[in-house]
């Protein structure tokens, strides 16, 4: 129960820490809410399918930076259940 309430509470430290690792200055988008899709279409939408509608994005790293999104998530979440607990 505690770190599901965790997850849906740092929903926007997802956001920023997703802002970090994907918008670089050379493919930088114009807005957050662009990066933000940009992120959940690297990550829901496989190459093929982008590539067969024109949206493949050619400066990618790959998977590198979605799975340092996923790591660098997964240990907020650990830190601060690690801090609730000790405290608690």
């Amino acid at each position: 129960m505690l770190v599901a309430t965790l997850i849906i509470l740092n929903v926007p430290v997802y956001l920023f820490i997703g802002w970090l690792v994907f918008d670089t200055k050379a493919g930088a988008a114009d807005t957050f809410f662009e990066t933000i899709v940009a992120i959940l279409k690297a990550i829901f939408i496989p190459k093929i399918v982008r590539v067969l509608m024109e949206d493949d994005d050619d400066g990618a790293w790959g998977l590198f930076p979605i799975a340092a999104f996923f790591i660098a998530c997964g240990g907020v979440v650990y830190g601060e259940y690690c801090l609730v607990t000790m405290f608690l």
